[in-house]
């Protein structure tokens, strides 16, 4: 097995030190190749066009094979992990690796128990700054790998000046992925760094079989209902994601429609014109996703006046993904929602096709743990 805690004594060339492995078969940004003692890994960013970087993984106590001199060399497993992205903590628990964190983007919003616990402790430093994080508290933390936060807008990512410093880091783009199980693929990410490839492949497995159960449910659907999805941000413009998002990808495999399919973007984060989506969701019956934290829709309404003139919120079939919302942006739809897509999926299936739910058989669906009805 794959050696997830120690380093090499006694290397000897042309030893296999990874008998797990993985490999990528959702994920449209990232892939590897392994080496005896080394995995080379590749992200090819899905929103930036013509970037490519490539990460040099080296089993510690064996030397680093031949490199370019932009290549990042990691010696695995890390001891130390620092993210500027909560969505890696619920990977973090499920692959055992809670231990090697010592840096969040925010302590504050952390809702898995085993990360509070940690923070509790006084174990994780906070990250927070512009960009999820801050350059200084990042060379403090000394990490030996930092997932730095992908931005879809060049200028606010902070890996290039990193990489000038010293910083080993790594970009964290699961929430630009084209399909849900491409982001959950940003576990396997986890597994190469801390060499924990079968777990991982355990994990997976499981997430991607209850997924097709849940797309199979929806698929029998004699209708597919037009869906909205986002928040009005200011007077004139619209916050969501693009048609060729994971989340968009969701809603299809939910039975939706989603009305803005046709922006041709992965991005998470896109803002439209206000006029744009209201043509084309103004008579959507569900509006799947919405501004978190707000109690009810007379609360969004407030927020924004603009959310009345839709027929979902007129009609009260308005969700939120932040059932268990405690402040400060956390709730667990932000830190362990991405290994969880076959759960989002479910839910959002309950949501859009409830008529369907006596197909569900065994398992039954799970008590609703991130999609909330606003009342």
């Amino acid at each position: 097995m794959n050696l997830d805690a120690a380093c090499v004594a006694d290397y000897r060339p042309g030893v296999d030190y990874f008998p797990d492995k993985l490999a990528f078969s959702y994920s449209t940004q990232l892939t590897v190749a392994y080496g005896p003692h080394f995995k080379r890994v590749w992200f090819r960013p899905s929103v930036v066009a013509g970037e490519v970087q490539e990460y040099l993984l080296v089993q510690c106590g064996t030397p680093a094979p031949p490199h370019g001199p932009h290549v990042q060399v990691v010696h695995v497993p890390v001891q130390r992990l620092v993210t500027g992205n909560s969505a890696m903590l619920g990977a973090l628990d499920e692959l055992g690796l809670v231990d090697r964190l010592f840096g969040s983007e925010s302590t504050r919003s952390a809702t898995v128990p085993s990360v509070r616990e940690r923070v509790a402790r006084g174990l994780v430093q906070d990250m927070w700054g512009h960009g999820h994080a801050s350059i200084e508290p990042v060379i403090a933390a000394q990490p030996d790998v930092y997932l730095s936060f992908y931005s879809a807008y060049p200028q606010g990512n902070m890996h290039p000046r990193l990489w000038e410093l010293g910083v080993r880091a790594i970009a964290q783009a699961d929430h630009h992925e084209t399909h849900p199980l491409g982001r959950a693929e940003w576990l396997k990410l986890l597994a190469l760094l801390g060499n924990r490839e079968a777990l991982a492949n355990t994990q997976f497995a499981h997430i991607a079989s209850e997924y097709a159960r849940w797309r199979e449910i929806a698929s029998q659907a004699g209708t597919r209902p037009d869906v909205l999805a986002g928040f009005a941000s200011g007077r004139a413009t619209m916050e969501t994601f693009g048609g060729h998002n994971q989340r968009a990808q969701l809603i299809h495999d939910a039975g939706g429609r989603y009305v803005l399919d046709d922006v041709e973007s992965p991005s998470s984060l896109v803002y439209l014109p206000f006029e744009m989506v209201y043509v084309r969701g103004a008579q959507a019956p569900v509006w799947l996703g919405t501004l978190g934290g707000r109690a009810s829709v007379q609360s969004l309404l407030e927020a924004n006046t603009l959310h009345g003139w839709f027929a979902a919120a007129q009609a009260g079939r308005v969700y939120a993904w932040d059932r268990g919302y405690t402040g400060a942006w956390a709730y667990p739809y932000q830190d362990q929602g991405m290994t969880r897509p076959h759960v989002q999926l479910a839910e959002a299936v309950v949501a859009l096709h409830p008529e369907l739910l006596h197909l569900a058989g065994a398992p039954v669906p799970p008590a609703p743990q991130f999609l909330r009805k606003l009342p």
